[in-house]
């Protein structure tokens, strides 16, 4: 054993060495499977997941005859800007584009491999119906399909789907394009099943799918309650929906659902009457333990019919609206001392809320682990700090537009180790001492995001990063102010910096990678000082790297992109200004070679 050292190690040893890799991130394994022709077959056997960005750069066939083991695949078959902008302009990422033709290929790679899938997710394109006929009939067991922001899905391909995948359990189909390109009469001149799906493609659906547990339809406007019928009538096994702006589903469709679908646990709907549900319908809904309401009217009636339900509630979101009848205090305060169990609280816009009721209602929420309070713009870091007191379970905590920097300095401050990500974007008055004592009661944070808080400054960053050694991302978006993150100890653990439009300049960039040695993804759009100079630190130093925006770095050309690339090999995906694009054959051709993909995410005009 001495002699001959590791060679001597069973490979099932090295299993669970690597294995212990695999978990942290499955780049690790890269120079593992580039040592020996056995470690390599060792760290394929390992990976269950696959993302296939662009199958231009790899063929779809030789990933997936690598991979032995592969559980599931998202092929991620992104919209190019041609197309883009026409089902969300709250979306501003364009990608590139596949024809109709590659995910063809693509599919049928897939059904003609050996492998036995449990999830296939892709977006963005077009669903080929003979390569998703051949893909049923070969993965048997494929339980879960994800294909959300089809280019086109309308009745036809439901009934595809249907009769090729009988076993399904996890579909989502939410936010069909259907961008046909047809001129206005001719929209006037078909049918709704012609242009996008129906209630009669969801009672085909829901009529073969007898396993279905869980479906997503939002985004499909043309569904109405008959719909959720007959989901209810033919799916018993159904736990969650989802169904936003889905605009003809009414009060009446829910409550039916909630009627008679035995099992269901999870319900997000958007821009209904809540003051509508009979209390007879929450009843039934026995196992209801998550409810999503966006944009809807949610009077106090409805949480008092929640109390008295007595339902199994563990999450609950609510956007309070001053535009429609909204809750209130007592209503919030009702529902909360009835679910002291409750995990995991969303409110919206929610103005009445101040330091004071907080920590009134705080006294309800021992057993909470995730909370958001997004624009409650009368919050100040009192309630962060009397949270964590209370809420010994508390992990996750979002106060976005809140107004920390403006509350009472003496509030008790009592340190929680459990809470791992706390999100402060827009808190424009948080200040360098008001983030020095929240690193004092997060002292094992791994996510902070103070994104577009223009009161702290680089010394603020710098201390809280002295205390904050465990952070895995951070995110500083829009901070102007701040150029630097501080010298000091290394940052082993951060994974991801979102800079962008920061003050990060390439001083900045020397501290990053003395720094950041293990440094993932790297967002630099918009940070005008960026230069070649700056990112040779980089490039020389995190040896791990994978992804880096340079888009609207104005410094930055064409000619280093060769260069880059040859510098950091780890290197999988680069983000440019399109006026700093090599040629689409140039692009092709460094994909090929390096494994890296360069592309553009604004327009021309943009750029």
């Amino acid at each position: 054993m001495a002699k001959n050292g590791c060679k001597d190690l069973p490979d099932e040893c090295w299993e669970l060495i690597f294995n212990k890799l695999h978990q942290r991130h499955h780049s690790l394994l890269e120079s593992l499977s580039l040592s020996c022709k056995r470690f390599l077959s060792l760290t394929n056997a390992l990976r269950t997941h696959l993302t296939i960005v662009d199958p231009r750069v790899f063929t779809v066939s030789v990933l997936l005859n690598r991979f032995p083991n592969l559980k599931s695949i998202y092929l991620s078959c992104f919209r190019d800007k041609e197309t883009f902008d026409r089902r969300n302009i709250d979306d501003p990422t364009p990608h590139f584009a596949l024809e109709p033709l590659d995910l063809r290929r693509m599919t049928i790679d897939v059904a003609t491999s050996n492998l036995n899938l449990d999830s296939l997710s892709f977006s963005g394109t077009e669903i080929h119906l003979k390569g998703l006929r051949i893909l049923g009939s070969r993965m048997k067991n494929l339980k879960v399909l994800k294909c959300s922001e089809l280019r086109i899905l309308r009745d036809l391909e439901l009934f595809a789907i249907a009769d090729s995948m009988p076993c399904l359990e996890d579909l989502d189909i939410s936010y069909p394009v259907n961008d046909f390109g047809w001129e206005a009469d001719e929209f006037e001149a078909r049918s709704p099943g012609e242009m996008g799906v129906t209630d009669t493609g969801i009672e085909v659906l829901s009529s073969k799918l007898k396993r279905l547990r869980k479906i997503d339809v939002s985004g499909n406007e043309f569904l109405t309650n008959c719909s959720l019928i007959s989901l209810s009538a033919n799916c018993i096994y159904l736990t969650d929906v989802a169904l936003c702006k889905c605009w003809s589903v009414t009060e009446y469709g829910i409550g039916y659902l909630m009627r008679y679908c035995p099992n269901l646990s999870s319900l997000s709907v958007q821009g209904i009457e809540s003051g509508q549900l009979d209390e007879y319908s929450l009843c039934c809904a026995r196992n209801l333990a998550t409810i999503v309401l966006y944009t809807s009217t949610v009077p106090d009636e409805f949480l008092h019919l929640l109390v008295k339900a007595g339902i199994p509630l563990k999450s609950i979101h609510l956007d309070f609206s001053l535009q429609l009848p909204s809750f209130t205090l007592s209503g919030i305060s009702s529902l909360l001392n009835k679910y002291r169990s409750l995990e995991c609280l969303s409110l919206v816009e929610t103005y009445f809320l101040t330091d004071e009721t907080m920590s009134d209602l705080s006294q309800c929420l021992s057993a909470l682990v995730t909370i958001r309070l997004t624009v409650c713009y009368t919050l100040t870091e009192s309630t962060f700090f009397t949270l964590a007191k209370n809420c010994p379970l508390l992990e996750d905590i979002t106060m976005e537009a809140a107004n920390f920097g403006g509350g009472d300095r003496a509030t008790e401050i009592v340190e929680n180790p459990r809470i791992k990500s706390l999100n402060l974007e827009y808190n424009r008055n948080l200040s360098d001492e008001c983030l020095a004592k929240l690193a004092s009661v997060c002292p094992s944070l791994e996510v902070l995001d103070v994104s577009h808080c223009n009161g702290i400054t680089e010394k603020g960053i710098a201390d809280f990063l002295k205390t904050g050694s465990k952070i895995r991302k951070l995110r500083i978006v829009g901070c102007g102010g701040i150029k630097n993150i501080g010298n000091g100890f290394e940052l082993s653990d951060l994974e991801i910096l979102e800079a962008a439009r920061s003050g990060i300049n390439d001083e900045g960039l020397v501290v990053i990678g003395n720094r950041c040695c293990r440094l993932l993804h790297l967002n630099l759009d918009g940070c005008l000082g960026v230069t070649a100079i700056g990112l040779k630190e980089i490039f020389t130093n995190c040896e791990r790297l994978r992804k880096i925006n340079l888009t609207g770095c104005l410094n930055v050309g064409t000619e280093t992109v060769d260069w880059m690339m040859f510098s950091r090999p780890s290197l999988r995906k680069i983000n440019l200004s399109y006026s700093c694009l090599p040629s689409e054959e140039s692009r092709r051709k460094l994909s090929l070679r390096h494994g890296c993909l360069v592309m553009s995410d604004k327009s021309p005009e943009e750029s």
